[in-house]
């Protein structure tokens, strides 16, 4: 626990192991159940299970340096704030802002999922003749996100109990939708079993459509980022490892099984598409469920779904609420936000104007959506700038080992580090054009703003490599097949996109490291913990004057890979 901001309250550790699963597995999965495995399907065909089968694997690797890194610095936010100990802050400065409008964003998109789906249902004033919200929709869009406020402000404990209660409500709707679901499949679509291999077979779009679903797939899980940020306030360190894999294993498990559930109740007529049409699915104008609940004549399975699209988009958005206040918090330690955003409140322990502007925030967003018809694309476009968050961790974790900070070593780091690396690139690449563009542009324009806002002058050098390694996957982007020029066959730019982040942008990555001798004025200046019940001695104001090889004692072993 640390001083920070203002006061001297101090966040408070109130997160236990039996939350880690109704956190991880309810507070990281909404809409992509239906959405994404749609999405999955329809692009790649009944193949689309095989990408949810390997995506977790894929992300496994990113998950592991979230660990290594975390169980170092189990500090809140601590992914937005790794990097400035590896790289300085001007890098840290870029991966921040890309984690922050990533969180930002994420709760208004939810909550318009809720209006534009459960409301809806009941109120057709709440949205449009075009779809978008009308300003019913948006005055309740408002109330919802601000809703949210409260549930952190009160406190970890009240923030754990609503999200166990609700956490475990949604774990029990996953078990009995997903046995439901594949009962009436299997029970009332003529095609359930026919749709693995009559129809173009398991992989009608060959391996192109299998990649061509993996960005779906992988997008679906990326919540589960938010043990790390939530780590200072985990009862015990250890949790970290816990909830990170809770979640990812949780995630894969659920994921794969309402695919499977998805392809199933696959009537094709109750649809109203031709047979093998996988694509015609991306044009139904309602839910699937709601389709064949009614050609089945089992209303049941459009309630449930009402149910958990009540439940499912407003849990992640107060849990997105909650990690985004850290990730405010973690940027105010590293001096790009004002001081205030540090305070901690005396009596609820946690960072309460964080959470204020977060929410604030979030009302203005959710409210725009209702006359700015068109900012809903483009919110949900710069959603990828939290996968170009992820790129700066595995080099991170590489170079603290070479430092000699990390005392928690992942085995096969080099591998994880690598591979996380590769696939972190390719997420980004695959997020396609224009969303990398806007991305890229809204972070830029963030980051040049409170760069010179705060003054922030050390490490650009060292940053290099990452403002390169984005700018190419900009242009990967562009020039690929999905992108404005579309003069590189899509497997083609995967592969070169692959190839030349890993041998350029990756080696590059761990050279431009702080030299010892700087990581330790951070060190200094966070005041936030290494370990539990131990905090790291505050690095002396001669820090940086000291000789690369210099060592306090005690800070870490050499890493031995």
């Amino acid at each position: 626990m640390i001083e920070t901001g203002t006061s001297k309250a101090q966040l408070r550790r109130g997160i236990g192991k039996l939350s880690l699963i109704p956190l991880g597995i309810g507070g990281s999965i909404a809409g992509a159940i239906i959405y994404g495995a749609q999405k999955a399907v329809a692009t790649a065909g009944p193949a689309g299970l095989l990408a949810y089968a390997i995506a977790p694997f894929l992300y496994m690797t990113i998950a592991l340096t979230y660990i290594d890194i975390a169980m170092d610095f189990p500090e809140a936010g601590g992914p937005s704030r790794f990097a400035i100990y590896s790289h300085g802050q001007a890098t840290n400065l870029i991966n921040s802002m890309s984690d922050l409008i990533w969180y930002l964003f994420i709760p208004p998109l939810e909550v318009y999922v809720f209006i534009g789906l459960v409301v809806h249902y009941f109120m057709p004033s709440v949205l449009t003749a075009s779809g978008n919200l009308s300003l019913l929709g948006g005055v309740m869009a408002v109330a919802v996100i601000l809703l949210f406020v409260p549930i952190n402000y009160f406190g970890i404990r009240a923030f754990t109990g609503i999200g166990d209660a609700v956490g475990w409500l949604k774990v029990a709707l996953y078990v009995l939708m997903a046995l439901f679901f594949i009962w009436v499949g299997l029970s009332k679509n003529p095609d359930s079993v026919k749709n693995f291999s009559s129809y173009g077979g398991f992989m009608p779009y060959g391996v192109a459509g299998l990649f061509g679903a993996m960005p779906i797939v992988m997008f679906s899980f990326g919540g589960a980022r938010w043990v790390a940020d939530f780590a200072e306030e985990l009862k015990e360190k250890r949790y970290i490892l816990y909830g990170i894999l809770i979640t990812v294993i949780g995630e894969a498990v659920i994921y794969l099984t309402f695919t499977l559930a998805f392809i199933l109740n696959g009537n094709w007529s109750a649809l109203g598409i031709a047979a093998g049409d996988w694509t015609g699915l991306l044009s139904l104008l309602q839910l699937p469920y709601y389709a064949m609940a009614s050609s089945y004549h089992v209303p049941l399975m459009a309630y449930l779904i009402l149910i958990y699209l009540t439940l499912a988009p407003i849990m992640v958005g107060f849990v997105y609420m909650g990690g985004g206040a850290r990730v405010m918090l973690s940027m105010g330690r590293s001096g790009y936000l004002n001081k205030e955003v540090k305070d901690i409140h005396p009596k609820y322990g946690v960072p309460y104007w964080s959470i204020i502007l977060f929410g604030l925030i979030g009302a203005v967003v959710s409210f725009l959506f209702a006359p700015v018809p068109g900012l809903y694309a483009l919110i949900n476009d710069t959603v990828s700038a939290g996968f170009i968050g992820f790129l700066a961790n595995p080099v991170a974790m590489m170079v603290l080992r070479k430092q000699g900070m990390s005392k928690y070593q992942v085995p096969g780091g080099w591998f994880v580090s690598l591979v996380a690396f590769g696939i972190s690139s390719l997420i980004v690449f695959w997020s396609g054009w224009p969303a990398v563009p806007y991305s890229v542009l809204l972070i830029a324009v963030a980051s040049a703003i409170f760069g010179i806002m705060y003054r922030i002058r050390e490490g650009w050098r060292e940053g290099l490599w990452y403002v390169g390694l984005i700018a190419f996957l900009t242009f990967m982007t562009y020039v690929g097949s999905d992108g404005a020029l579309r003069v590189i066959p899509y497997m083609w730019a995967t592969a070169i996109t692959a190839a030349v982040s890993v041998a350029v942008f990756y080696p590059l990555g761990l050279v431009s490291g702080l030299k010892e001798r700087s990581y330790k004025a951070h060190l200094g200046e966070s005041g936030a913990p290494s370990t539990f019940g131990e905090g790291r001695k505050a690095a002396p104001r001669d820090a940086q004057a000291r000789a690369p090889g210099e060592r306090d004692q005690g800070i870490g072993r050499k890493c031995a890979s």
